[in-house]
């Protein structure tokens, strides 16, 4: 049937009026897609970006899963808590330890709200980015505590806006899996607090010598105040600064009903007393120094950081007490025998202002018995109280405190010259060192004037019996220098390296009698026109010379010829035997020529002292884990290096070195026990200054010198520097170590004889000795004896 023109007509139009509605549904889904991608896209970002910020951000879902770095716990070999080691100063102690105030402290100041709020504080969080942004960087931040939380445990922690954001991504994951009550925990055992103090524990100690247990109100109310500007609130810095907190804290606390506005005030009232708690290294600084660097040596820096680890080390905290105070008091002494060499530098006025302003903020305390700069700024008109400015500490000098300051004189000895007025010797603007003693009654800061150009020195004190080291001082203080000298400086030894000669040449078959002709003589060196000629400290020569005397008055040329006879190679191979290694292999090597170390020569001398035996020096005993597992365990080692007998005669030999030999200045500790033996020892010039003595229970060694190698002083040798420090020592800790006679081996019989000239004493003779001898050697003829009045005449205290 034919279609109409009006029916085409009709379709047409309606082909034309269906296209304006497909153009809409077309436009519609474009503006719905760009919506949809429009937020989903953000979405997706926001979920991509969690995940990858996500799987970076700690894992905490209880406290199990909290292993901060804290310190390293260090134990004497009694059990003594005597110091602590690690790269963060923090103490882990559970909420129990911690008092209700010190929590409502750090809620006052930081997070009122932290019991009634999510993890994150969106006012605050508004505010910092309106801040932030003002500022095009971040300067505000928003915190709640459990954002502070997830902020230290973030490490490294940067101020960026993606750093932010995995801080809010660990405080919701802390919040959706912890109690407040952990958090709380983790907050206070985790934040820094000034002062190296990360956790309540630390800071407490480290500001008030308490645990946190101990805290009273005025205390917590300082702790509190510290998260906001730890540094700049140090109390030891600012102090004024950090009490302006303490009040705002204490305000906060009655304002949040914790405590009453009345206790609040008499809070505040409360006086604070900082406290100088030097934490790290504790009583034996270079003690728990070698111990660190040697754990890191076995194990790695990784694991020695992780902390909580429970070291028991081989000292004695007394014996170490009494070689600290031996060694500084001794060193002092030396240091000011030749008097004052003068300033460190003198300044004008305005200079000395300056420098002062400058230096104000660079102490924080004053440590007892620390050697600190100083600066005179004025002298009483009477001369008897100097005035000094010590960082920002202003403190008095009495004349009684530097007597000793006489113009400087370096080969006058023993004259004992002092001074009456400080204008002797000092100036105001003259720059100082000064040791701090303590306050004085109106809490004033009372210095002693200290010596610049200071002798220093070197303790070891070595249980004989399984290698333990008791003690060992590294220097005149931790805080002067933290160079180790008993265990890395090599220093010549003088004649304390004697006897191991004696001991190799007793092995050979001398005996104490045997005759060494102390005559001049000399020797080629291999170099052409040059020769080697051994001289005696007195420039005198005696002839005939037994052993005996030749040891006990330490006689160089009787050395030198015995290791003539002995052999330089046989002498080198035993010291390496006892642990003295590359040793000078020349005719030198008698006299001590060799540099050695103070620890090896020092354990050398147990050999003596044991029987023969010696143990390789122990320092850690044992190490526990945080779980409580053995680390490490360190089984003493030991071997025999000589003969019983041969230790045996020689210990009485050196014994004779105290009763009629160089060490006579120590012989008044005979009056605590007869069972002493050593042997004093000097380089040439007096640069080196030795002493090694021991009882059947401790060895030790004491060393001093400068150094820069340059000579301590007209007869500064061994027997005058060291021996008195070692007697200081000894005669204490014998106290601690009671010690028993040596025990006499099998196969060692005894003569009594002339010691000078080795036979059997006839009756005619006023001091007879008696000495041991390996049995078939001992002297069985008689002779008539050289009378000699007074060896010392000949030989000197060397």
């Amino acid at each position: 049937m034919p279609v109409s023109k009006s029916a085409n007509k009709n379709s047409k139009g309606g082909k034309n009026r269906n296209k304006p509605k497909k153009k809409k549904k077309t436009l519609a889904k474009i503006v719905l897609t760009v919506i949809s991608i429009l937020i989903l896209a953000p979405v997706a970002i926001l979920v991509i970006l969690y995940l990858l910020l996500a799987s970076s951000v700690p894992n905490i879902t209880s406290l199990k899963d909290y292993h901060p770095r804290q310190v390293n716990y260090v134990y004497s070999a009694s059990g003594k808590l005597v110091g602590y080691l690690g790269s963060v100063n923090r103490e882990v102690v559970p909420s129990s330890d911690i008092p209700l105030q010190v929590k409502e402290a750090f809620l006052a100041a930081e997070d009122k709200n932290f019991y009634n709020q999510g993890p994150l504080d969106y006012r605050a969080i508004v505010r910092a980015f309106v801040v932030n942004l003002a500022a095009g960087r971040i300067v505000e931040g928003g915190s709640t505590i459990t954002q502070q939380v997830a902020k230290t445990l973030l490490v490294p922690y940067r101020r960026t806006y993606t750093w932010k954001l995995r801080e809010a991504i660990l405080a919701y994951r802390i919040a959706n899996h912890l109690s407040k009550d952990d958090i709380l925990d983790i907050y206070l055992n985790q934040i820094y607090l000034g002062g190296n103090a990360y956790g309540v524990e630390a800071a407490s100690l480290t500001y008030f010598g308490i645990p946190v247990g101990k805290l009273n109100l005025a205390q917590a109310a300082m702790l509190g105040g510290l998260p906001q500007a730890p540094s700049f609130l140090d109390p030891y810095v600012h102090f004024k600064y950090a009490k302006r907190r303490q009040k705002y804290v204490l305000e906060q606390m009655a304002k949040d009903g914790f405590i009453t506005p009345a206790r609040a005030k008499i809070a505040y009232n409360t006086k604070i007393v900082l406290y100088n708690f030097f934490k790290f290294y504790g009583v034996a600084p270079y003690y728990l120094a070698y111990i660190k660097q040697d754990i890191i040596n076995k194990y790695g820096k990784a694991v020695y950081e992780e902390g909580d680890f429970k070291i028991y080390a081989a000292l004695s905290a007394r014996a170490q007490k009494y070689a600290d105070e031996a060694v500084k008091n001794g060193l002092t002494k030396l240091s000011h025998e030749y008097g004052y060499t003068g300033p460190l530098q003198k300044l004008n006025y305005e200079e000395m202002l300056k420098k002062i302003d400058d230096e104000k903020s660079l102490i924080k305390f004053l440590s007892k018995d620390s050697i600190y700069k100083g600066f005179v700024t004025g002298i009483s008109k009477n001369g008897q109280t100097v005035y000094v400015a010590v960082g920002k500490f202003r403190g008095i000098l009495p004349v009684s405190n530097m007597r000793w300051a006489s113009h400087f004189k370096r080969y006058v000895y023993f004259t004992y010259r002092t001074i009456s007025s400080a204008y002797q010797a000092l100036e105001p603007g003259y720059e100082i060192l000064v040791k701090f003693d303590g306050y004085n009654n109106n809490l004033a800061p009372i210095f002693s004037l200290e010596e610049k150009d200071v002798i220093e020195g070197a303790l070891v004190s070595i249980d004989p019996k399984n290698g333990y080291v008791r003690a060992m001082v590294g220097g005149y203080g931790f805080s002067h220098t933290q160079f180790n000298r008993a265990i890395y400086a090599k220093r010549q030894t003088g004649s304390a390296f004697k006897p191991i000669l004696y001991a190799e040449a007793l092995t050979l078959g001398y005996t104490p009698s045997s005759i060494i002709n102390n005559t001049p003589v000399i020797y080629p060196t291999g170099v052409r026109g040059k020769y080697y000629k051994p001289r005696n400290f007195s420039r005198k020569f005696t002839g005939p010379t037994t052993l005996l005397i030749g040891l006990a008055h330490s006689i160089d040329v009787v050395a030198v010829k015995l290791l003539k006879k002995v052999g330089v190679n046989k002498v080198a191979d035993l010291a390496n035997k006892m642990g003295i290694h590359h040793v000078v292999r020349n005719l030198t090597m008698a006299l001590g020529s060799s540099s050695v170390r103070l620890i090896d020569l020092t354990n050398a001398y147990t050999a003596f002292a044991d029987s023969g035996k010696e143990c390789k020096p122990v320092f850690i005993i044992k190490i526990l884990t945080p779980g409580g597992k053995i680390l490490y365990n360190n089984k003493p080692e030991c071997k025999q290096v000589l003969s019983p007998q041969v230790a045996y005669i020689l210990t009485n030999m050196l014994e004779k070195v105290i009763t009629m030999g160089t060490g006579v200045t120590v012989s008044k500790i005979r009056d605590i026990t007869p069972y002493v033996a050593g042997k004093t020892g000097s380089s040439s010039q007096y640069r080196d200054g030795v002493f090694v003595g021991y009882t059947s229970s401790l060895v030790t060694g004491v060393w001093t010198g400068r150094d820069d190698f340059h000579s301590m002083g007209r007869f500064m040798v061994g027997a005058i520097t060291a021996a008195p420090i070692w007697k200081s020592y000894m005669s204490k800790t014998l106290n601690v170590y009671p010690p028993e006679a040596f025990v006499i081996p099998k196969g060692v019989v005894f003569a009594v004889i002339n010691p000078y000239t080795g036979l059997i004493a006839d009756s005619s003779y006023k001091d007879p000795m008696l000495m041991p001898y390996v049995a078939g050697t001992e002297p069985t003829s008689v002779k008539r004896q050289k009378k000699i009045n007074n060896p010392h005449l000949f030989f000197g205290l060397f």
